[in-house]
């Protein structure tokens, strides 16, 4: 699991350790996320209304699956799609339930544009200067 500190200024967690995580999406297609130290995330976003039948932004293991996602979607290094398929893929990966994980992705492809549009050019070059994806072997740098 990632290991992140909150930072009080911006009620984000940034991250403490470089932390990567790996695997396989449906497709076949093999991917690795890395996110460097310095790196900030809040989390999944799920309203507070929620957090009883959903669970906290930050619970393990989600927060694995949480900081990639808040990754790849600040650094715009690959489609929203794949974003929300490797999301999925990893809370299949750190135990997460089929429904549960079914839930999530669906609520990402139905309501994450809105995050996916908010990020502007800053934004994208601080996280792809405190991270990386590999997808099928190759180090995604431009935004496809």
């Amino acid at each position: 699991m990632p290991d992140y500190h909150g930072d009080p200024e911006t009620g984000k967690h940034v991250i403490s350790v470089a932390w990567e995580v790996s695997g396989v999406l449906p497709d076949g297609r093999a991917f690795i996320v890395r996110v460097a130290v310095g790196f900030a995330f809040d989390g999944c976003s799920i309203p507070r209304a929620l957090w009883r039948v959903c669970g906290h932004p930050m619970e393990v293991p989600r927060v694995a699956a949480a900081l990639a996602h808040d990754w790849l979607y600040a650094a715009h290094v690959c489609d929203r799609e794949t974003a929300d398929a490797i999301y999925a893929a990893i809370c299949r990966a750190v135990g997460m339930g089929t429904i549960r994980t079914w839930v999530e992705h669906k609520a990402l492809r139905l309501c994450g544009s809105a995050a996916w549009n908010g990020h502007g050019a800053d934004d994208q070059e601080f996280a792809r200067a405190h991270g990386a994806l590999m997808l099928d072997g190759k180090i995604q740098k431009e935004e496809v």
